[in-house]
C-alpha cells in the first residue's frame, strides 16, 4: 500500500489539518499562555479556518515550530492586520518537527505542481462573519445599498463632521481599508479607517478624521472582523 498523504500537526496555538490533496483546516486553541490579551481573544473568536493550498507561498519548518506563510492578496484578515500587528495566525509554536516535516513537504509539491505564483489575484480566504453595522467611540458605521454610512455620535467634533452627518460614501470609490488595535502606550485609542480616491494634503489623526472611526475599548477583534469584510467588499 502507498504511504497516506496528510497529516495533522497539534501545537501550542492550535491544530493544523492537511487532507493530502489541497486544503489546509485550521483549528485555535483558544487564548493560551503567553499571548496578548488581543491576540487571545482574535485567535478564540476565528475558532476555525479553510484555507486552500493555492493561498500559500511557502510552508516554514523551525525548531520552534510549524509556520504557513501566505501569498500577498489571499487573506482579507491578513492583508487588514499586517503581519507586525498581531502575533502572527499562520505560525504554530511546538509541533512535532518530524509530522511537520512531512506535511510541509506535501504541501511544497502540492504548490510546485499547481505553480502558485507569488501574489493572489483574487481573495482566497473568507473573512471571518460580520454584521453590516458597527458602534465605536465617536461613529456608528453601517454597509447598505452599495455605501458605507458614517453616522457620527454627539461626541464627536465639528472637524470630524465636516463632510456631512451622516457622511456616505459609495464601496466603488473606497480604495483602502485600515485597522489598527488600541495597543501600546496608556491611553492609545484603536480605530478603523479608510481611503477613497480623493487627493488629501495632509491625513487628520483618526479623532478629528471624517473617515476614520474610533473603536470601542475591547471592540478591537469587531472593528478588525468589520474591516477585513469591508475589504472583500470593494475589492472582491
Amino acid at each position: 500500500m502507498g504511504r497516506v498523504a496528510g497529516g495533522e500537526l497539534t501545537s501550542t496555538y492550535g491544530t493544523v489539518v492537511w487532507d493530502g490533496i489541497g486544503t489546509l483546516r485550521i483549528r485555535y486553541a483558544g487564548s493560551p499562555a503567553g499571548l496578548d490579551p488581543l491576540t487571545g481573544s482574535l485567535r478564540t473568536r476565528l475558532g476555525e479556518r479553510v484555507l486552500p493550498v493555492e493561498a500559500l507561498q511557502a510552508v516554514e519548518v523551525r525548531e520552534t515550530g510549524f509556520r504557513l506563510v501566505l501569498r500577498d492578496g489571499a487573506d482579507p484578515l491578513q492583508a487588514v492586520t499586517g503581519v507586525d500587528v498581531l502575533s502572527d495566525p499562520y505560525d504554530f509554536p511546538g509541533a512535532d518537527p518530524a509530522v511537520a516535516e512531512r506535511v510541509a513537504g506535501e504541501i511544497r509539491r502540492t504548490l510546485t505542481r499547481r505553480d502558485v505564483p507569488a501574489a493572489a489575484a483574487r481573495w482566497l480566504v473568507a473573512p471571518p462573519a460580520a454584521p453590516d453595522r458597527i458602534e465605536g467611540r465617536d461613529a456608528t458605521l453601517a454597509v447598505a445599498g452599495g455605501q458605507l454610512t458614517f453616522k457620527y455620535h454627539r461626541s464627536a467634533g465639528r472637524k470630524k463632521k465636516a463632510l456631512g452627518d451622516p457622511w456616505s460614501v459609495p464601496l466603488a470609490e473606497i480604495v483602502d481599508v485600515e485597522w489598527t488595535p488600541a495597543q501600546g502606550r496608556l491611553g492609545a485609542r484603536g480605530f478603523l479607517r479608510i481611503t477613497t480616491g480623493a487627493p488629501v494634503d495632509v491625513r487628520p489623526k483618526p479623532k478629528h478624521d471624517p473617515a476614520a472611526m474610533l473603536t470601542r475599548r475591547q471592540a478591537d477583534v469587531d472593528a478588525l472582523f468589520f474591516a477585513a469584510r469591508l475589504l472583500t467588499r470593494i475589492r472582491p
